[in-house]
């Protein structure tokens, strides 16, 4: 009969999340691992198979919860110009934003290992295409509410709030002046706004 599992995965996912997000795979030492899961190194390869197995795990986990949670409301049905705008705000929050000083675990996994995803499982490109088709998604059920102008290029924009967001969340990471990000997000509602019909 085989031993019982003295701790929940889930927990051990979503304390590995936090590590990893604020120190990123190659400075998380598996020492750092069991120390902050509360588990024994044992336990942890006998459940992930390796300190990349359980990093893969972790990506998908947040994908499904912290992904979903800031993109899913701009792939809803009936999402648009509000909903961008509100994307926008919450991160341009600065110090009041969950990402201040951390960031997004897919984006500074992205800026760690560049084209590269180590895992081959492709993590960073999904993550960079979902990013883009939710605000793909929402900027084309705006036109057809006749909510922008039809000269707007609704791709085009769908790459430049991408490449906003994602350089807010390096910025945030990197606690840059609070001023410089809540500018960023005002420049990008502005440019929301001038796109309206």
């Amino acid at each position: 009969m085989g031993r019982r599992k003295s701790y929940d995965r889930a927990v051990l996912l979503g304390k590995a999340m936090e590590v990893f997000r604020d120190h990123g795979f190659a400075g998380t030492s598996a020492e750092m691992l069991v120390e902050e899961l509360g588990v024994n190194r044992f336990s942890l390869y006998a459940e992930f198979g390796s300190k990349q197995g359980l990093f893969d795990a972790v990506l998908q986990r947040y994908d499904d919860e912290v992904v979903e949670r800031n993109f899913g409301p701009l792939e809803e049905p009936g999402a648009g110009v509000d909903e961008i705008r509100a994307l926008l705000e919450f991160f341009g929050s600065a110090r009041k934003s969950p990402a201040w000083g951390r960031g997004c675990l897919l984006c500074n996994t992205a800026v760690e290992f560049g084209p590269e995803d180590p895992s081959g499982a492709g993590f960073i490109q999904r993550y960079f295409d979902r990013v883009s088709a939710s605000f793909l998604s929402a900027l084309e059920n705006a036109r057809n509410r006749g909510e922008l102008s039809h000269a707007v290029n609704p791709e085009k924009e769908a790459g430049f709030f991408t490449a906003a967001v994602l350089g807010m969340f390096v910025m945030l990471r990197a606690k840059a002046p609070v001023s410089v990000i809540q500018g960023a997000a005002q420049v990008a509602i502005e440019h929301l706004k001038a796109i309206r019909a």
